[in-house]
């Protein structure tokens, strides 16, 4: 949040506009979503799997057998027992891209806000480039309609006056092409933030009438704490982490994988005004899968 110590609230508001309408930062903000429900995935693997299912059939099983009426349910379990941390280092990958994908979202923000920063600047610059071109312009004109009033009295040579007049032309096509440079400029900042350019200009106007103030920096280390606070080395960190958590799940995968399961069901059967029940579980077999490659 740098800009926010600049002590210029149009840079404030026009670097939040920007960020509402960047793509990037949207596109940084699905892949967060997409990495968060990837680590639930992987924590749900952690834990015991329950299943639960829920039937019910009305019919005639036999002639003459008046209507039956049968609901069944029942809940199956099962959990795999993380001997050699599979499932544990496939989650810590999908922290690790948790986290970076956070980082490269901050990236994207700083990003944006860096443009911004340095447009707005840039069209401060312009403005006051502007302003000393266009009194450079009036300065050579009047220099000029001196010029001529000398040379019609035969003060002056009247070539002194052409140059004169031409001085006043040059800085008159200046003054147009800063105009122009100006201008490329504010449709810029238009197309970044999505401020409609009457509003922008309005802003801009109000923003050159109060003078800038730079805001307080304070490094101590240069340059190990300005790379350790970057967000791209941060996210590039954690993709290391990642790749190496992941290679460690796929070497669990050449071990053993133990897992338990069982299972609880229930029958209710109805015919004739008559109610019956019955209510099974059993615990499944211990299964033991080994890989053969």
């Amino acid at each position: 949040q740098w800009w926010q110590r600049q002590g210029d609230p149009v840079l404030v508001e026009l670097i939040d506009a920007a960020q509402t309408v960047s793509p990037s930062i949207a596109q940084s903000l699905s892949r967060i979503e997409t990495s968060r429900a990837s680590r639930v995935a992987s924590d749900a693997a952690l834990g015991p799997r329950l299943d639960a299912s829920l039937s019910a059939s009305r019919g005639v099983t036999q002639p003459g057998v008046p209507l039956a009426t049968s609901v069944q349910g029942g809940l199956q379990a099962s959990w795999e027992v993380d001997l050699f941390g599979a499932n544990r280092s496939a989650s810590n990958a999908a922290q690790a891209q948790f986290e970076g994908s956070q980082a490269q979202w901050h990236d994207a923000r700083v990003s944006v806000a860096a443009e911004v920063a340095n447009l707005y600047y840039g069209l401060r610059t312009c403005h006051q480039l502007l302003a000393v071109t266009q009194a450079d312009a009036q300065s050579r004109r009047e220099t000029a309609r001196l010029s001529d009033i000398n040379a019609r009295a035969g003060f002056a040579a009247p070539a002194v006056a052409a140059l004169a007049r031409a001085s006043a032309a040059e800085s008159k096509s200046r003054v147009t092409q800063q105009q122009a440079q100006c201008d490329l400029d504010t449709k810029a900042m238009v197309a970044l933030t999505a401020v409609p350019e009457p509003d922008l200009r309005r802003k801009l106007a109000s923003a050159l009438a109060r003078p800038s103030q730079a805001a307080p920096v304070s490094i101590a280390n240069v340059p190990a704490q300005t790379v350790a606070q970057r967000p791209d080395v941060f996210a590039a960190e954690r993709e290391v982490a990642a790749a190496s958590a992941q290679v460690g799940a796929a070497q669990a995968q050449r071990y053993p994988r133990l897992s338990l399961s069982g299972s609880i069901g229930a029958l209710r059967y109805t015919t004739g005004g008559v109610s019956s029940d019955l209510t099974t579980w059993s615990i499944g077999p211990v299964a033991l899968s080994l890989p053969l490659f």
